[in-house]
């Protein structure tokens, strides 16, 4: 074969690499049921940013909330990675983790402190039991509550140290509480004295 030809057939062969996509670097936006659902959030913002009363939101809350989720959309649209859990509470983090691949329920996991969640792990829930206290949350009395984690996100777990709640940092503007009967997940009625006991055990890098 002339050199030319060759010369040729390697930059086509660079060429279509370059412009596909490969098939195991799939951005999260594409496979996320939570996708749709921040976009829809999104656009609803948008549309009263005129009048953000509409929505119970003063101006600066509103576009705060409108910040969050552009770059929420955005990382969905560009990240290969779930949302991942890191723990900095001093103690085990109960979470509900599952690996997206085997499209399996998600299992209650307990991640140690110190520790992240595995990237290939989808960290999609955080499990509080039935005294937690978390600030800026209104929980369920006397029962467990999920804390459900949008895909893309990066959340951390922190303890207060003054008034021991537990406080959650992440960049999103969609963090649901669920109750245990809004899901089908196993979930226990669990105490905090339950959870600080436990051997974590959390696929975690």
């Amino acid at each position: 074969m002339k050199p030319g030809k060759i010369i040729l057939i390697v930059l086509l062969f660079v060429i279509t690499i370059g412009l596909a996509q490969p098939s195991w670097a799939d951005r999260i936006s594409e496979d996320s049921p939570d996708y749709p659902k921040v976009v829809q959030t999104l656009n609803s913002l948008i549309q009263v940013r005129k009048n953000p009363e509409e929505m119970g939101y003063t101006t600066e809350e509103l576009q705060q909330k409108i910040a969050a989720l552009e770059l929420q959309k955005q990382t969905m649209e560009t990240s290969e990675d779930w949302a991942r859990c890191r723990n900095e509470t001093g103690k085990p983090l109960a979470i509900y983790a599952r690996k997206p691949e085997n499209s399996t329920l998600n299992s209650l996991y307990y991640l140690g402190h110190g520790e992240t969640t595995d990237e290939d792990w989808d960290c999609d829930a955080i499990y509080l039991p039935n005294d937690a206290k978390v600030a800026g949350l209104k929980l369920p009395i006397g029962e467990p509550a999920i804390l459900k984690i949008i895909d893309g996100t990066q959340l951390v777990a922190k303890t207060n140290p003054n008034t021991q709640e537990l406080e959650f940092i992440a960049l999103t503007a969609l963090i649901e509480v669920l109750k245990a009967e809004q899901l089908n997940w196993q979930i226990p009625n669990l105490a905090s004295s339950d959870i600080d006991v436990q051997s974590p055990n959390a696929p975690s890098d």
